[in-house]
């Protein structure tokens, strides 16, 4: 029933399970699976000791506790747990990938790339594994152009050395003007960044002109969810398939271009494309280069990968005149008056994922700190800040530079995301971290009225900040070096006036740009559809 997806009646199997015989650990064991599925996330751990009493050496219920653990944001428990797997079974590749994921969120990168490389060693063709490890690469400060093009090539050759392409001659019809099969492949079809970026698109797409296809990995639907498929003509579920099993899905719908949303973050599907699913595949909404031969196009634009830009692809770069579009933010709570004039001290903001800051930020905000006498800083990121060895790390290493500890605030976590926008009603400046810029979180400070500054890198990751902030007019708040960084905070924060005129019209400067102009933005994506498919047609052509 679990692997039917009939979590409900899986749940109530095994609940009689135990009844019969309370001493079944595995029965409890894989209830807590069933429970965590359904994110119900306090009654699995509960299933995963009751196991764990009946048998304080099974290695799979110890795993399984620290996803729910890691689910709950109980991080230094998360840890604790996979360790204890370990110890049971030190062979254990998903544990040691899921320990890095831990690891990675607390900051502790050596350390998690440590554990990935272990579950690659244990599991050469661990792809979800090796897909963490391209992640985690990306929040490391300093990293070549070259090193990170070599990751992911090693990692395209190991995943895909078992992999035999479809050869059978595609049966889509040549005609460069005829209507267009789009698909996109995501696991994150919902209440997620992937989807607020998608769902501008899908909104606008002429559907006279394109047949929309969802190739939806999407474990706990939501509303966003259900307007995506409300909103498109072919909705299809690939949970538990295989990619080889949804690249003949796309081949049996007859795709022409098949476009892969984000596919190194959460369960993507990039490998779909090896397989060659489609006659035209897009990498988009990604960071970084594939690694794939069977991936043709990267959807960027100039900010993100200028015409000089160094970064290395295996795919062609495309570039569209603007590739990000924000999704309208509902309901949003009216923008405040500027916090300092009430408080009497500047407080900045970094309401990133901890993930990103690392002892180099640290150093440069702690410089920033020092640059604006009786500033604070405030961290936030869902419930993760109050995990007591990141708090540790992050104020230890604050009052190394000289910055104590009562400079740093941490409030208490949201619930919704109504909340977490009135907690910029407390924040003057945000302070974006580097080399992996701010996404959601610099449009949602933005949209508030918090101007953001940023340090811009040479690489797509490390320029995202800097895109926004052209499009609301403020280039000048993107630094070029890290003393430009301080000068800038620094500057800002004395200018009162000027942060009282932003803070009322930064929000319009941002939703007039073309970041926000969606029957543009879907008229530029749809023209480069058409582009793609045209020079694929061109090829197909007998001479």
């Amino acid at each position: 029933l679990q692997e039917q997806a009939r979590l409900d009646d899986a749940v109530a199997s095994y609940r009689k399970a135990v009844v019969i015989n309370s001493d079944y650990a595995e029965a409890h064991n894989n209830l807590g699976n069933a429970l965590k599925e359904l994110g119900r996330f306090d009654e699995a751990v509960a299933s995963y000791h009751k196991a764990l009493a009946i048998n304080s050496d099974y290695a799979e219920a110890h795993y399984n506790l620290g996803n729910a653990l890691q689910e709950q944001g109980r991080l230094d428990d998360a840890v604790a747990s996979y360790h204890k797997a370990l110890a049971i079974n030190s062979d254990y590749a998903e544990a040691h990938n899921n320990l890095g994921n831990a690891l990675k969120k607390l900051g502790k990168l050596d350390d998690a790339f440590a554990s990935f490389r272990k579950a690659l060693a244990i599991k050469p063709d661990y792809a979800e594994a090796g897909r963490n490890f391209l992640a985690a690469l990306l929040y490391v400060p300093g990293i070549s152009h070259d090193q990170l093009f070599d990751e992911h090539l090693q990692f395209a050759e190991r995943q895909t050395s078992s992999i035999t392409r479809i050869v059978d001659k595609f049966e889509n019809d040549p005609i460069e003007d005829r209507r267009l099969r789009i698909g996109y492949v995501s696991s994150d079809l919902r209440d997620h960044p992937v989807g607020d970026h998608l769902y501008p698109l899908i909104a606008n797409h002429d559907h006279q002109a394109f047949e929309i296809f969802c190739y939806a990995d999407v474990a706990h639907p939501d509303e966003m969810t259900e307007w995506l498929q409300s909103s498109v003509e072919h909705w299809r579920t690939i949970i538990g398939m295989s990619d080889e099993d949804v690249a003949r899905m796309v081949r049996a719908d007859k795709i022409d271009v098949l476009v892969i949303l984000a596919g190194r973050f959460d369960s993507n599907r990039p490998l779909v494309s090896a397989y060659r699913a489609a006659p035209v595949q897009v990498n988009y909404l990604d960071v970084a280069t594939s690694g794939l031969q069977e991936m043709d196009y990267f959807l960027t634009d100039d900010d993100l990968n200028p015409p000089e830009t160094e970064q290395k692809f295996t795919e062609e770069i495309y570039r569209l005149p603007c590739c990000f579009q924000g999704a309208p933010i509902e309901a949003s709570p009216p923008v405040g008056p500027l916090p300092v004039d009430r408080a009497g001290r500047i407080t900045f903001s970094s309401f990133n994922n901890p993930a990103k800051v690392s002892g180099e930020v640290l150093n440069l905000w702690a410089r920033v700190l020092e640059a604006v006498p009786g500033s604070r800083l405030m961290l936030k990121y869902h419930r993760i800040y109050f995990v007591a060895s990141l708090r540790h790390r992050i104020v230890s290493e604050f009052e190394a530079a000289g910055i104590s500890k009562d400079r740093i605030l941490f409030p208490e976590p949201c619930d919704t995301k109504y909340e977490h926008l009135l907690s910029y009603g407390e924040i003057d400046i945000a302070l974006d971290p580097f080399p992996l810029n701010g996404g959601t979180t610099t449009i949602q400070a933005l949209s508030m009225g918090v101007p953001v500054i940023s340090l811009i890198g040479n690489s797509h990751v490390s320029r995202y900040s800097a895109m926004m902030l052209r499009h609301a007019g403020l280039i000048k708040l993107v630094a070029a070096t890290p003393d430009e960084y301080v000068a800038c905070a620094r500057d800002l924060a004395g200018d009162l006036a000027r942060l009282r005129a932003l803070r009322q019209t930064l929000c319009e400067q941002l939703t007039t740009s073309p970041m926000y102009d969606a029957p543009v933005f879907a008229q530029s994506v749809e023209k480069a559809y058409r582009d793609m498919w045209g020079r694929w047609c061109t090829q197909a052509k007998p001479a």
